[in-house]
């Protein structure tokens, strides 16, 4: 199981390579201390992953690389000409990074497990932390990564999902020595903590007063009026008028759930700034860690690094062009276009397996245009069709962002439009107001179909929400030191009912799921050690994929992707969605497949099909499948036994 003290040494590493890299960049930029240090994590973070990936794929991941890529970045920066001096950063606005690091802990607790007297459990969002095993992967073998989730008939080797975050996450078990497990928990609380210091740290920015970061680490921490609303008018006529909540959620949730998406808005938010500067003061240098920074988002999410920043860069561009000094604009023009030269061939080889995959899955557009699913069923179709593209904004937005969604938009349009402002002030508000407007608009209209779930439109809004918390918690901050009092009460109200909805994510995180297989799964990691003992690290193997099915919400191969550090020849239908390169129809047909043998109603062709059609070199058969009574292994030709512990499981080995 995962060790505290090695997530929390991991932890303490990212903070060394990646917040001492990015201040190093920072500073030479120039950003100001202000917001220089804040900044720091999380562009430290990107620059860094996007380099050492791009080296390692070169050299293979070792400790020159990814030590050699925070050098390099370093070295780039001292050879820039020094800032002059920024003002001293105000006292109080030191607390920003003691309470980023403690609201961080709750995302990351999410992904820790929770010992009982029952055994073992997990929390909820631990179901999206099932890429560990692509975290493992990365660091068991280096990059590019061998798919680990499917290796039979028609797989490609490659892996066709954006793992720029996991390869992060690797690089911290390797230099700590830890487990995928623990550098997922790790680079979960980093990533956490790196989003709430460039909030708060923007918030100040905007024009906040000294307690401004602070309220914006407390706007992260609220959730949804869901709740509150649930109270006041029923849990029945809530669900008539309402759809249920999806992954369209705030800071808690998402950061609990899918890290990589939010670390992937803070390079979006970080790439808008960047180019702010780029429009004031055009380098060479700041062109470089602009391309990194795109690349470091695509790398960590095709929809919000991907596609959001795709539609937004565009017209930041043009906008930004419109308000520099005339006689910056062709330097502008030539550093944004070598930027995205540099992005587009660092994102090429990423962008070339989500094609491949793509076109082995077949179907139609990955993409598709469809107003976000507001209003349920009081509202008959085809007037809720209708009615739903305004509700978006007026009724969902503001129910899942209550406290930062109305207050932010209007201070971030009153910052990106205030005449009275220096030319190069104007600058970050004007690529900050287009981004915003882009990524709630990519949430309210676009729908991606690649999935089972609209991933597009949940994870679309996370750049959008980033910016209006800062320019909510500005504005809150002037409301508390100088009225009207009236307002400043309001705002304290909205925050009070939007608690409760984050008090239940943050509980679940700490306290986890009562599931019948605790006892099981807390004996999970001596069976995997078993099998290891006798696969080697480049064998696939097979177990059942629906092994420890409650440990999780949804079914998902838990015990394989957490503790197995090996590839599977079929993680499972769940994780082949993501990762395999199976139209829908195949991929249903193989899940039968290994279903039906460790059901214990497989045939011995089947069995012949795991170990020659899928290259299964190891199956490990535990005592709640329904073939350990009816075991297909045993008198296989194909396999012999290789270790048992009676009564709890049986390894077996291929034997061609």
């Amino acid at each position: 199981m995962a060790s505290t003290f090695s997530v929390l040494l991991c932890a303490l590493l990212g903070l060394a390579l990646w917040t001492g890299t990015g201040w190093v960049v920072a500073r030479r930029l120039p950003f100001g201390r202000a917001l220089a240090l804040p900044m720091a994590p999380a562009l430290g973070w990107a620059a860094q992953n996007a380099a050492a990936l791009a080296l390692s794929l070169v050299a293979g991941l070792s400790l020159w690389t990814m030590l050699g890529a925070a050098a390099l970045l370093c070295a780039a920066a001292l050879l820039m000409t020094a800032p002059p001096p920024a003002p001293e950063t105000p006292g109080a606005t030191r607390w920003l990074y003691v309470t980023a690091a403690l609201l961080a802990l709750l995302p990351a607790a999410a992904v820790l497990p929770k010992f009982t007297a029952d055994g073992v459990i997990l929390a909820a969002p631990i179901y999206d932390h099932a890429k560990i095993a692509l975290v493992a992967e990365i660091s068991r073998a280096g990059v590019p990564p061998v798919n680990p989730i499917y290796g039979g008939d028609g797989a490609t080797p490659g892996v066709a999902y954006y793992y720029l975050w996991h390869f992060g996450a690797a690089q911290l078990a390797r230099l700590a020595g830890a487990s995928a497990w623990e550098g997922d928990a790790a680079a979960t609380w980093f990533t956490g903590f790196a989003s709430l210091c460039l909030v708060g740290g923007l918030a100040l920015r905007i024009g906040g007063r000294w307690m401004a970061p602070l309220l914006a680490v407390a706007a992260c921490g609220t959730g949804s009026l869901r709740p509150v609303l649930a109270l006041l008018l029923g849990q029945d006529l809530l669900d008539r008028l309402l759809r249920p909540a999806t992954g369209l959620a705030g800071w808690l949730f998402q950061t609990s759930w899918s890290p990589h998406h939010v670390a992937a808005a803070c390079c979006a938010v970080l790439a808008a700034l960047l180019m702010a500067r780029l429009a004031a003061r055009p380098s060479g240098f700041a062109a470089l860690i602009l391309a990194l920074t795109v690349a470091a988002g695509f790398g960590s999410s095709l929809w919000v690094g991907g596609v959001v920043f795709a539609l937004a860069g565009p017209p930041m561009a043009v906008a930004l062009l419109v308000a520099a000094e005339p006689g910056r604009r062709w330097r502008f023009i030539a550093c944004c276009i070598a930027a995205a030269l540099l992005a587009a061939a660092l994102s090429a080889p990423l962008l070339a397996e989500q094609l491949r995959a793509a076109d082995a899955r077949g179907g139609g557009a990955p993409v598709i245009i469809g107003a976000f699913r507001v209003l349920g069923p009081a509202f008959p179709d085809p007037l809720r069709r209708l009615l739903d593209l305004p509700a978006y904004w007026l009724v969902l937005l503001v129910i899942e962002f209550p406290v930062v969604f109305l207050l932010g938009g209007a201070a971030l349009g009153r910052w990106a439009t205030r005449r009275e402002a220096e030319r190069e002030a104007r600058l970050p508000a004007i690529a900050l107001a287009v981004l915003a407007v882009v990524s709630f608009a990519g949430g309210w209209l676009l729908v991606s179909t690649a999935g089972e779930n609209n991933d597009l439109g949940w994870r679309a809004v996370l750049p959008g929400v980033l910016i209006v918390t800062a320019a909510a918690a500005a504005a809150m901050s002037r409301w508390f030191s100088r009225g009207p009092a009236w307002a400043a009460a309001a705002m304290i109200g909205v925050a009070a009912a939007a608690l409760p909805d984050a008090g239940d994510i943050a509980f679940n995180n700490l306290a986890g799921d009562p599931a019948s297989s605790a006892a099981a799964f807390a004996e999970a990691p001596a069976m995997w050690a078993a099998l290891r003992r006798h696969a080697p690290p480049d064998a696939r193997v097979a177990n059942n994929p629906a092994a420890l099915a409650d440990i999780t919400p949804w079914t998902v191969n838990m015990s394989w992707a957490l503790l197995a550090d090996r590839r599977s020849c079929f993680a499972g239908h769940e994780l082949a969605v993501a990762f395999a390169p199976l139209t829908a129809e195949r991929r249903t047909a193989i899940s039968e497949l290994f279903l039906r043998v460790f059901a214990g109603e497989g045939t011995q062709d089947d069995v012949t099909a795991l170990a020659r059609r899928y290259g299964c070199r190891a199956v490990l058969l535990t005592a709640g499948d329904g073939a350990w009574s009816r075991d297909p292994f045993a008198p296989s030709r194909h396999y012999r036994l290789a270790e048992a512990a009676p009564g709890r499981w049986r390894v077996y080995i291929a034997t061609e």
